[in-house]
């Protein structure tokens, strides 16, 4: 792996740094025993609520569904896909999740090692997110990683989501940062790796799961560690 100095590093959050799978399956198993629905298979009921969530988030991410269809329609279609149709519950467990989701503490392997160490290393970060305000800024006081970023931004706040090179700039600029000496770490190829190449920076494709992509980024590995080999010399 080539190394290169990069001062000015962005990160995505989700999936990158706070691992949203372990905590989103936690929390959600919480609530199908606190709403007595012990009769679902709770793996197929995950598997299931992430797949239809993946679906809806792309539509609101493109602007065609508004917030708060999204929070409490994943639920009403996964639960309609169990035999369940509900419109109270499916409100009443979205509200739920979200209340507890920034709460859940688990992070990506390495992720907060990593952090600490870049930021020894002289690294000034940013953070850009697609999530909501709301839950976005209380998973990293949560987590207490929000002391590693001197900038975030959140598409909400933004009013445009990765992989806008808008948002992209945006975080470079509150950083004082330069192309040249940017990079951009993230799991997601289109919105992370493929936005930073619009926008001209570096990439560090963070591909945990495997993923083919066309194109290759800059720099692709399944460990975060691998992110030091190529940040400022000590």
């Amino acid at each position: 792996m080539l190394k290169k100095e990069y001062k000015y590093i962005l990160f995505d959050l989700d999936r990158t740094i706070w691992d949203f799978d372990t905590n989103a399956c936690n929390n959600i198993y919480s609530l199908l025993d606190e709403y007595s629905l012990h009769h679902l298979d709770k793996q197929e009921f995950y598997k299931t609520y992430d797949s239809v969530n993946h679906r809806l988030w792309a539509l609101y991410e493109l602007g065609e569904l508004p917030k708060a269809v999204l929070r409490s329609e994943r639920f009403y279609q996964t639960l309609l896909l169990f035999g369940i149709e509900n419109r109270e519950l499916s409100q009443k467990m979205g509200e739920e999740y979200l209340e507890r989701m920034p709460y859940q503490k688990a992070l990506m392997p390495h992720a907060l090692e990593v952090l600490k160490e870049l930021k020894k290393r002289g690294c000034i970060m940013a953070l850009i997110s697609n999530g909501f305000k709301e839950v976005q800024y209380k998973k990293l006081t949560g987590c207490g990683i929000d002391i590693f970023f001197d900038a975030v931004l959140i598409s909400e706040e933004q009013g445009v989501h990765k992989p806008s090179p808008i948002i992209f700039k945006r975080a470079l600029k509150a950083i004082n940062g330069v192309k040249s000496e940017a990079l951009m770490v993230g799991d997601d190829f289109a919105n992370d790796i493929e936005g930073a190449m619009i926008f001209g920076i570096d990439q560090f494709f963070y591909n945990y799961r495997s993923i083919p992509c066309d194109g290759g980024p800059t720099y692709e590995s399944s460990d975060l560690r691998d992110l030091l080999k190529v940040s400022p010399l000590q």
